[in-house]
């Protein structure tokens, strides 16, 4: 008889689940905007109603509930969640009656006078006995009931007035933390082309599963109210490129508002706890270019590929901001990975540069030297730059230097682009197992 009747139960949850509808949008920096909507059995005229199909992140002050029954009304809402746990209902249960299970078989009933990690404290009906009872070798602890006001998850409690009887649809939408996404670019890299994969990976740490949801992902920063509370940190996965069939699903990209949204095509399911991912764009070969660099008083002669963002260079989409891993193959043929480096959102047009790290064979330093003061208000200065070519090929270093508004270059061993920033570029060239020197001199005015 109770397999039956918990049948019927799960049936009707089934059947009820079979009407509700999500819509999840996903922002970055740990907010999601959950749409849902269902039908509710209620009488006429005025009652209470418990909904717990929420996130344990939810924002209460961002509920907004609707229905297109005319005269339904949402008259009260309160957000519950005093969660029943141990501590939180014996303490309901102070000298109120228990029944002890032991592991052994034996139990105690009795009046429940203190509990502790360790201990319970009871004194046993009909003989008045103090008994200490250790919580390690108790099985069960039996209660009349779940004490008032106790949820066993986050609740929104409603008071609701519908203008008839039976089935009305709801609409509920609110803000939620407990999501997260970023991309994953695995690039691939034979000097000239990137082999273009990007992955979203998405994280639900939202203490609720989500079944069949229609999924939006923003790109761009949102801006909030402070409210100080700390952010989620979350681990970011790596996952290989594979090949697709027709049927898996794409996003969809548009401008919104000054945003970018993903659109996913398909609907799709996210269990509590769990990070999937999904594939954002087709695979593209993008054509890119290896550079060295070296920042004035830097630490080392960096790697770096970089490529535009455009459609002639075989890409031209809106890049959301995640991290690039980059991979070369090898002459037996398998993929190494040789570095990884994080963009922020990148739009069509621009330019992407990816850092993979130190160049062993390439070291440089810089000193000043011969600074003199003018006046009060005037120095020059000589800024000598060395570097090693230790490699067996010729290379070529982009040399960067940030000046300040009142700094100028007043002659150089090689002549630098300077950019509206102030920014100064010289390009050294130097043959291999060779070593290049070159100064420029500088005045500063304050």
């Amino acid at each position: 008889m109770k397999n039956k009747i918990l049948f019927s139960v799960l049936l009707l949850l089934t059947c009820s689940m079979l009407l509700a509808e999500d819509w999840l949008t996903i922002y970055n920096d740990d907010l999601s905007l959950v749409r849902s909507t269902f039908e509710i059995e209620l009488t006429s005229g005025r009652q209470e109603y418990n909904f717990d199909q929420i996130t344990s992140r939810i924002q209460p002050n961002s509920v907004v509930v609707t229905s297109k029954l005319p005269g339904f009304k949402v008259a009260e809402q309160n957000y519950e969640y005093d969660l029943a746990d141990r501590m939180a209902v014996l303490g309901k249960y102070l000298d109120k009656e228990v029944t002890v299970y032991m592991e052994d078989g034996s139990r105690t009933t009795g009046v429940l006078k203190f509990f502790d990690n360790s201990t319970y404290g009871i004194t046993e009906s009909g003989t008045e006995r103090f008994i200490m009872v250790q919580t390690g070798k108790v099985q069960t602890v039996q209660l009349a009931s779940l004490p008032e006001n106790f949820y066993v998850r986050p609740t929104l409690h409603w008071g609701l007035i519908s203008p008839k009887s039976g089935k009305v649809p709801i609409q509920l939408s609110y803000l939620s933390g407990g999501f997260s996404w970023d991309v994953t670019y695995n690039t691939v890299w034979d000097g000239k082309k990137l082999g273009f994969n990007s992955w979203v990976t998405i994280n639900n740490r939202s203490g609720r599963a989500f079944e069949d949801t229609n999924l939006k992902l923003i790109a761009g920063d949102v801006n909030r109210a402070q409210y100080g509370r700390g952010m989620d940190m979350y681990d970011y996965m790596y996952a290989e490129a594979a090949a697709m069939g027709d049927d898996a699903p794409e996003f969809e990209e548009k401008v919104f508002h000054d945003f970018h949204m993903y659109t996913l095509d398909q609907k799709v399911s996210f269990a509590n706890n769990q990070t999937k991912q999904l594939s954002l764009y087709p695979t593209m070969n993008v054509s890119a270019e290896g550079r060295y660099e070296y920042s004035l008083w830097g630490n080392g002669v960096r790697s770096i590929i970089k490529f535009k963002n455009t459609k002639e260079n075989g890409i031209g989409v809106p890049l959301p901001k995640g991290v690039i891993k980059v991979y070369k193959k090898d002459t037996d043929d398998n993929m190494e990975f040789i570095g990884e480096d994080r963009i922020d959102h990148t739009g069509r047009n621009e330019e992407v540069k990816i850092n993979t790290g130190k160049a062993f064979d390439l070291v440089a330093s810089t000193r000043s030297k011969d600074e003199t003061y003018i006046s009060d208000r005037v120095s020059e200065r000589t800024i000598q730059v060395t570097i090693r070519n230790n490699s067996d090929e010729e290379k070529t270093i982009d040399v960067f230097y940030q000046m300040g508004g009142n700094t100028r270059i007043l002659r150089s061993d090689i002549k630098p682009e300077i950019d509206t920033n102030n920014k100064a570029t010289f390009f050294v060239t130097i043959p291999k197992n060779t070593q290049a020197i070159f100064s420029f001199r500088e005045r500063t005015e304050y």
